[in-house]
């Protein structure tokens, strides 16, 4: 029987009929003549009874739910006994609360890492124990056992909630419970930055690992962790890698590392590629996964492209034009801004005939391709009938002869209004033309002219065959078989096979509707946008047919039908935890099967893991901006930086990191390296200037330089071209070289590493490095957007190729026509070995000091800042120079402006002519103008200003 309490009022209170008070250790009642007024479980208490006096006596007050509870003037020889035994009841109660309370908070915060989705539950959870507590706190420290009560002051210390802190509260939890974990589950004790990777399961999380900093092993060891603690079964768990290998080294990796770290496996976790994946979804729905051979079968998928083309060309064998403009894409002339981009573009793209003639641009190719397609023999650029010079220096050659009669055609670039390119005198051009027409009246030769505003307004080869056959030049077209055969014999059709098969790719992987492909081609600014829209819709239209008539799938549909049957509920994804390898390079499509198994799962946990600086493969669907937008794109998450690697020295971090980071759009990291040295080891060097195959005799150079020190050390050479690394092969192999020896391109090299790198191929121009090939304007423009930073792709394709030296790495350029990059690398702040004489002109013509003859320029570090002093001292002038902002080499001062003294830099920075000091942009009610930064001192203000 429960025993049961009372305190009766006292004579007030039975003066005022005021019920007595009754408790046990469940509840507590007020009854008044016997019967209850008020019946209250202690249960649902999670504050204790307290006692008011007051003149007419005592009073107990309860808080019950909220409410307040108070009752009548109590007799005071028994209240306090009462008051005693009935919070005593009410603590057993709290106590149970606070249990509860401690399981779930253990839960959300201590067990599994607190998750943004759990962040309303873990505030609910605090804020209810901060406003039971806060009201008594004395009363809770009186009757609850002081261990609970700390632990009560523990998690209230989270209170107001602050997600970092809970969060860091758990990491140092965990990080001390699993340290025996971190330190046996790998060769070598994970790094601190590992563990937290391992550690952090948000909803969405970001393992950014820099090259050689070791994210596989957070990889495996995040599934191993989550196993051991319990918080996943293996089954539960999915490893997406981005290919076989890498799936396959992943599956052996967590074999083993189970076996080191003690881990049970009942089985292994789910560890797959995105196809194999999809393809499993697809049987499992019941789905044909039937593959086409065109998925496994390069060849075969070609050879389709192939029959498309001349199917598409026997439709109509003007077509042919149209994919002369797929395979170059054309450029308005009149758009280059300088002599030299224009130039530059004329050198890095060949315009070769279907007659295997070069011509000067891309309107005097259809010209040319217009005639051989109409069976028109021409001569390209011969010699006139008389030796005249209309232009100083050159004799006058007509761009074509029409062989066998006296017709001769120009092309002129100029607009209706007659405007030209904007380096060319318009006025003098036109004075040319007529000095042209005149001469071939005076001679007797008829003048068909084409104009540049003819290609503008898409009636150039119309207007060119009326104006032919008005010369009596008649037009007799090509059949498709002669055209296809003649673009075959000029290797055009392996081109253009090559290129739309490029082109169905990407709007596979891109999964481009044909309102998409518009938009991108658009976008890019992509000549004739409409008409190659069409196209590519037709092309893919014709493939997705096919595909049907083979009842057959290829590697895009095992993702993009999985998708559907996940949409469709056709599957029930799984998996608790989802890790994703080499995020850096993941599709859209990719993407959206990722988001789908998190929709309509059981709200797993998602922790990607790449590296922004390693993005190399967007030729094949991988969008960056997942990466370094990734809040934006996919929602908040918990960044983890790897940023010591244990593979390269601090030379090659410094010199890679300050050469990728070049790029805003990049995530910066603090690379700290496990080897350290005090010289640069990225070395510069000549390929030999004036020897033929020069790049390949240096090589052979390094290789036996190194073999020399360290005969068993491993030696990869790279480059950006496989034929490069053909020839340096055969040469290299020749001289008996061949045990580890190693012949990667950029892109293959990303994952491997080398004791000694040679990285090769650094010339400017179309087949130089960066790449700086236009021909592919069409596929750039379906494929994922790229950042606007110059060369942002191949940038980070050297970075890659850079980072795969261990100890050494050499870089072997052309001098005399270096790469951007290679001029880039020369600036100071890269801190490269610059090892070669013809290298070191260039860089010590950086440091020579204008104002004398023999000084030079070196880097003071002074105490308000670093500055560039002369090394003829107080024989010249010059005290101090600025230090470019932009690359750290001295910037000298006119005048009016300080300009960077590396001519591939080139930064001016305005300077006030009056004192020197740096001039501010600021703006007035009349204008922006510029302004001393000297204005705002105190003493020795300057206050010039300039428009």
């Amino acid at each position: 029987m429960i025993e049961v309490h009372t305190v009766g009022v006292n004579f007030l209170g039975k003066l005022l009929r005021k019920p007595s008070v009754y408790a046990s250790s469940e509840a507590i009642w007020f009854s008044k003549k016997g019967e209850n007024v008020a019946f209250y479980p202690l249960q649902s208490m999670r504050a204790f009874a307290s006692v008011h006096n007051a003149i007419a006596g005592s009073r107990l007050h309860l808080n019950v739910n909220g409410v307040e509870v108070r009752t009548g003037f109590l007799k005071s020889s028994s209240t306090s006994e009462f008051l005693e035994t009935l919070n005593r009841s009410i603590s057993v109660f709290i106590s149970d609360y606070l249990s509860r309370v401690f399981t779930e908070f253990n839960l959300l915060v201590e067990r599994e890492y607190p998750r943004d989705s759990w962040s309303q539950k873990i505030d609910e959870l605090l804020s209810e124990l901060h406003q039971h507590y806060q009201r008594q706190p004395g009363l809770w420290k009186l009757y609850l056992p002081p261990s609970e009560v700390e632990h009560v002051e523990t998690l209230l210390s989270f209170y107001p909630l602050d997600m970092s802190k809970v969060r860091a509260y758990h990491e140092a939890l965990q990080l001390k419970k699993r340290s025996v974990f971190f330190d046996s589950v790998e060769s070598n004790p994970l790094t601190s930055e590992q563990r937290l990777g391992v550690l952090r399961s948000n909803d969405r999380n970001m393992v950014l690992a820099a090259a050689g900093t070791g994210k596989t092993s957070v990889m495996v060891a995040k599934a191993l962790d989550l196993i051991d603690r319990g918080l996943a079964e293996p089954t539960e768990i999915l490893v997406l890698a981005y290919n076989r290998a890498a799936a396959n080294e992943l599956k052996e990796r967590l074999a083993s590392k189970a076996l080191q770290g003690g881990v049970a496996l009942s089985t292994q976790p789910h560890i797959s590629t995105f196809h194999a994946l999809g393809r499993q979804l697809l049987r499992e729905a019941g789905i044909s996964t039937e593959i086409s051979v065109f998925a496994e079968d390069d060849y075969k998928f070609k050879q389709w492209v192939t029959k498309w083309i001349y199917e598409y060309i026997s439709a109509d064998p003007s077509r042919v034009f149209e994919l002369i403009e797929l395979t170059t894409p054309p450029v308005d002339a009149l758009n280059f801004k300088t002599k030299t981009e224009y130039e530059k573009y004329i050198r890095d793209n060949e315009f070769r005939t279907l007659g295997g003639e070069k011509v000067r641009g891309y309107q005097e190719l259809l010209i040319a391709n217009f005639l051989h397609v109409n069976k028109i023999e021409y001569e390209y650029e011969a010699q006139y009938v008389t030796k005249k010079r209309l232009e100083v220096g050159f004799d006058y050659r007509p761009d074509f002869h029409i062989k066998g009669t006296n017709v001769y055609i120009e092309h002129y670039g100029v607009d209706r209004k007659g405007n030209t390119r904007p380096d060319i005198d318009a006025s003098r051009y036109s004075r040319v033309m007529n000095d042209k027409r005149k001469l071939h009246e005076d001679c007797g030769t008829v003048l068909l002219e084409t104009f540049h505003y003819e290609w503008q307004e898409q009636s150039l080869l119309t207007e060119l065959k009326r104006k032919l056959n008005s010369a009596g030049i008649a037009c007799d077209p090509m059949s498709p078989k002669e055209i296809f055969e003649k673009i075959n014999d000029q290797q055009e059709l392996a081109s253009w096979a090559g290129l739309l098969s490029k082109a169905l790719q990407s709007i596979r992987v891109e999964m481009l509707d044909k309102k998409a492909i518009s938009e991108r081609l658009k976008n890019a600014k992509i000549f004739n946008a409409k008409k190659y829209t069409e196209i590519l819709d037709e092309l893919h239209q014709g493939y997705i047919e096919e595909l049907k008539q083979q009842n057959a799938i290829d590697f895009d549909d095992m993702i993009i039908r999985a998708i559907a049957v996940i949409q469709d509920d056709k599957y029930t994804p799984r998996w608790k935890y989802i890790l994703v390898d080499e995020f850096q390079d993941i599709s859209s499509a990719r993407m959206q099967f990722i988001q789908s198994l998190i929709e309509k799962g059981p709200s797993p946990s998602l922790t990607v893991v790449g590296d922004d600086w390693q993005s190399i493969y967007r030729f094949s669907g991988g969008k960056l901006e997942l990466t370094t937008r990734f809040g934006e794109l996919i929602g908040d998450f918990t960044l983890t930086k790897l940023q010591k690697t244990f593979r390269y020295n601090n030379s090659i971090a410094k010199t890679a990191g300050a050469f990728i980071m070049q790029n805003p759009e990049q995530y910066t990291k603090e690379i700290e390296t496990h080897h350290q040295v005090t010289e640069s080891q990225v070395y510069l060097l000549d390929d030999k200037v004036g020897v033929q195959a020069g790049i390949y005799q240096r090589a052979l150079e390094v290789v036996k330089k190194i073999r020399q020190h360290e005969p068993e050390a491993k030696i990869a050479i790279i480059a950006r071209y496989n034929y490069l690394l053909d020839e340096v092969k055969q040469l290299i192999w020749g001289e008996s070289f061949k045990e580890n020896i190693l012949f990667w391109s950029f892109h293959k090299s990303k994952g491997l590493e080398s004791d000694y790198c040679i990285l090769i191929g650094f010339s400017h121009g179309k087949t130089g490095f960066p790449n700086e090939n236009r021909d592919d304007a069409m596929i750039e423009a379906l494929l994922p957007s790229l950042d606007s930073f110059k060369h942002s792709e191949e940038r980070r394709l050297l970075y890659v190729g850079i980072t795969r030296a261990r100890k050494k790495c050499y870089i072997i350029a052309d001098p005399s026509a270096p790469s951007d990059f290679v001029n880039e690398l020369l600036a100071p702040k890269f801190e490269i070995n610059i090892s070669s004489e013809t290298f070191k002109s260039q860089y010590r013509s950086i440091f020579k000091c204008p104002s004398c003859e023999g000084g030079y320029f070196r880097l003071i570090k002074g105490s308000f800042g670093d500055f560039y002093a002369c090394t003829s001292g107080l024989a010249c002038k010059v005290r101090k120079v600025r230090v470019c902002s932009a690359c750290s080499s001295p910037s000298i001062d006119t005048r009016s402006q300080s300009e960077c003294n590396n001519k591939n830099c080139k930064t001016v920075m305005k300077i006030c002519e009056v004192c020197g000091r740096p001039m501010r942009e600021r703006e007035s009610r009349f204008g922006k103008f510029w302004g001393c930064s000297g204005y705002g001192l105190k003493e020795d203000q300057c206050t010039h200003k300039s428009k």
